[in-house]
């Protein structure tokens, strides 16, 4: 049985331990001070590896964020014995979850370990400029992810962008708003694509990742509450999401051959995480498979919401023959699991783009883009005017494309805030509930003045 491992220090503690010595260091092995850990190029290097390998973790994209994006929306329930993914499921979170501490730790982890980067390597005379800027734009890159996962499901959050020189520090860090956060997450995206050299390697950062999680965050953007320049970032969204697609504006691939167990290359990967099979794997298939845990399974709603015929069903949801588990989630069969997960992949792209259309009220473009998803699982393409016919019916097909393309990917749940439905959907007891709680002790043992997001 794959267990997750779990940290004992409060995550923005470990901002500071990651670039100092600290009574309270738990890994000592692992984790060295910033100004030592980076001397040269090949140590530069290893920074860089550290940085990819907290992406890894079971507590990231090894589990956690799709965890987080279909449990506590109406993809996934809870099937197995740990019942701090009931609380997740019922959308009544303790301040002190487990999974969402685990979320939380590991995301800051990698903003430490990427400010250690983007910190050290300047000052390190010896490396070339060609090795510097490349480590530098892809952990600048790195850094606009973890942001923007943060902000996505907690809003405003702590942002501290250099090692924090001593648990002191740490504990005097505020929470940003949620416009500074995206400001500077464009911010880091741009640095990012001025300094990464092309590349077709999907499994690192590549110039094409950098346009397509910049068209995913002008796309957040867009929709957050009081944002004044929605129509802006919706046409920023735009060009980005275009220039991804241009040459490649159709999805050629089988809907499984996105999920082998050797994670083998496709024609619609943009950035993936690699997992090294027996010496690197993620929990998911552990998870979501009867052959595993099963701690989550999907909703009878999410199996009646495909159509007949449709290749993603197919792929995605299995009976068990087992009454009170009928159904598995089945899009990772490995496990433990080696398929390489998709940080970001073309049908996504497609998918904003058709809604940036729809919200420009393009609405025979949008429908154009999103039946190129329907196409491929083997539907039949909706027809304007007759299957769809407004800009809220146009919206919401799309908003079901990516529901039933996106599955157990890490959507459903900020597709549902940033739509304004999450309550409606999983009648949610207090409105502040559509985000998560800052885990318990960030707030008890590193800032006690940090505020708790509202209802928690």
């Amino acid at each position: 049985m794959l267990m997750k491992k779990r940290y004992i220090l409060p995550a923005l503690l470990l901002l500071a331990s990651a670039g100092c010595e600290s009574a309270l260091q738990t890994e000592p092995v692992t984790s060295i001070p910033g100004e030592k850990q980076i001397v040269d190029a090949n140590t530069a290097r290893a920074s860089l590896v550290g940085a990819y390998a907290a992406l890894q973790s079971p507590s990231y994209y090894g589990l956690d964020i799709q965890l987080m994006g279909d449990l506590p929306a109406d993809n996934a329930t809870w099937a197995g014995t740990f019942q701090y993914l009931d609380e997740i499921g019922r959308n009544v979170i303790k301040a002190d979850n487990t999974e969402v501490t685990a979320l939380w730790t590991q995301i800051y982890r990698q903003v430490a370990r990427t400010n250690v980067i983007l910190d050290q390597v300047p000052k390190v005379a010896s490396i070339s400029p060609a090795l510097r800027d490349s480590i530098m734009g892809q952990a600048y890159f790195m850094r606009a992810l973890d942001y923007h996962n943060l902000v996505k499901f907690w809003g405003g959050v702590p942002m501290p962008l250099v090692p924090a020189a001593d648990p002191n520090e740490a504990r005097a860090y505020t929470r940003a708003t949620v416009p500074e956060v995206y400001a500077q997450i464009l911010s880091d995206l741009n640095k990012a694509q001025s300094l990464v050299v092309a590349s077709t390697n999907t499994r690192t950062v590549n110039p094409m990742a950098i346009r397509a999680i910049r068209a995913r965050v002008l796309f957040y953007k867009a929709s957050s509450p009081g944002n004044t320049t929605a129509a802006a970032d919706y046409a920023a969204a735009l060009t980005e999401a275009e220039a991804v697609l241009a040459g490649r504006d159709a999805l050629t691939e089988a809907y499984p051959n996105l999920f082998s167990a050797t994670g083998a290359n496709t024609t619609e990967d943009i950035f993936r995480i690699i997992y090294f099979g027996s010496v690197e794997t993620s929990s998911l298939g552990n998870y979501y498979l009867s052959s595993g845990r099963h701690e989550l399974t999907p909703t009878a709603e999410l199996n009646a919401a495909y159509s007949a015929g449709d290749a993603r069903k197919t792929w995605n949801i299995r009976t068990t023959g087992v009454a009170i588990r009928p159904l598995e989630g089945a899009k990772y069969r490995t496990r433990p699991s080696t398929e390489h997960v998709h940080v970001i992949r073309l049908a996504e792209v497609m998918l904003i783009k058709a809604e940036v259309l729809a919200r420009q009220n393009n609405l025979g473009g949008a429908v154009a883009e999103y039946n190129k998803v329907r196409v491929r699982a083997g539907l039949a393409p909706h027809v304007l005017n007759v299957d769809v016919t407004t800009q809220a019916d146009v919206i919401l097909a799309i908003e079901k494309e990516r529901r039933l393309e996106l599955f157990a990917e890490g959507d459903r749940w900020p597709d549902l805030v940033r739509l304004g439905r999450a309550t409606a959907v999983k009648s949610l007891a207090k409105p502040g509930f559509v985000l998560l709680p800052i885990p318990l002790r960030e707030v008890n043992t590193t800032n006690p003045s940090l505020p708790q997001n509202p209802d928690y």
